[in-house]
Formats: C-alpha cells, structure tokens, sequence
C-alpha cells in the first residue's frame, strides 16, 4: 500500500516502510525502494529522518504506520488535536489496531504512570485528585495511601474517557463540574 507525504512516496511492505530511493535530492525513475531506517528516539518510539522538499524531516514511526493506513490523514499538522495514541501504552507496537488519533489531551489520558494523589503534610492525609478539562478535581482525603489512589482510578474510569465512550449522564456531570467553575 502506497502513501506520500508532500513530493514523497513511500509504500508499506509487510509492516516495513519503504521509501524511493532518492538521488541529489529526486526521487529516481525507475521503480527502486529502500527499507527506511529508525532508531530509538529519547522517549522510546522509534523514529527516522527523512528529506521532503529539500529538507530533512523527523517522523515518528508509528505516525508513518497510521499515515499508511489512513491516507487522508495529514501527518504534517502538529496540532494539539492530532496526536497519534498507543492504546496499549506500548511505544514498540505499531500496529494499525494500536493506533487511534486523538488531542493531546487525551493521550495524557492514557498513561500509566499518573499517581492521582499526594501527601498532605500538615492535616496528614493523602488526597486524590484527578485534572479534567486542565483542572483539577479534588477526590477526598484519605488516611491510606491506597485509597487514595483507589478513588483516582476510579475517577478516571468516569472523567479519562474518550467523548465517545462517554454516556449522556456522564457529559451532564462533567458539564456540571465545568460551569461550577
């Protein structure tokens, strides 16, 4: 399956991303492909440098595998509302079933390492909290740590979904929780 990004084409060939060779900056003529190369970026996603109109270009992997996928989607907005999210948290599994297009907000949604609480010193319980919207939630106090974090990932069950997992009682609620504000 072919894509193009800009003046480039590239292919997907059994889940590895081809590109035409290029020579002083052009594409050639004849039908001749090369594996694109990653490597492992800071964070742990695999990433590449490639030159689109004269100009070297990083790319997420997984960005080029969803762009594979879904053609009309424009890898090139780096907008808030264009993040490409790992449903199950793992940067190395790119697999089209994997990957979903969500805001940036969302995809903070679905990290693991969130506590949703902390240690209050000077009352000397912990209290959970969760951001909704770029604000936070107080959940209660607790006196034990599990507790706390009990209520956070129940809280997160309710407020971190998508918009289209979310129920009409729970867009009221949330709603609710804005205008109080």
């Amino acid at each position: 399956m072919e894509f193009v990004i800009k003046n480039r084409r590239f292919k997907l060939v059994d889940g590895v991303i081809m590109s035409r060779t290029v020579v002083r900056g052009k594409e050639t003529k004849e039908e001749s492909w090369k594996a694109v190369s990653f490597y492992r970026h800071n964070k742990g996603y695999q990433q590449c440098v490639i030159t689109v109109e004269g100009k070297k270009k990083s790319f997420l992997k997984h960005r080029l595998m969803y762009l594979a996928h879904n053609p009309s989607w424009n890898i090139l907005d780096g907008s808030q509302d264009n993040s490409i999210d790992h449903i199950n948290r793992t940067r190395s599994d790119n697999s089209v079933d994997n990957l979903r297009v969500v805001t940036h907000r969302q995809n903070q949604y679905n990290r693991e390492n969130t506590k949703g609480y902390y240690w209050n010193k000077s009352r000397k319980v912990f209290h959970g909290q969760i951001v909704v919207n770029g604000r936070k939630k107080f959940l209660g106090a607790f006196e034990k740590e599990e507790d706390a974090r009990a209520a956070y990932l129940a809280a997160k069950k309710i407020y971190h979904k998508f918009d289209n997992e979310l129920t009409s009682e729970e867009l009221d609620e949330i709603d609710e929780y804005n205008a109080s504000f």
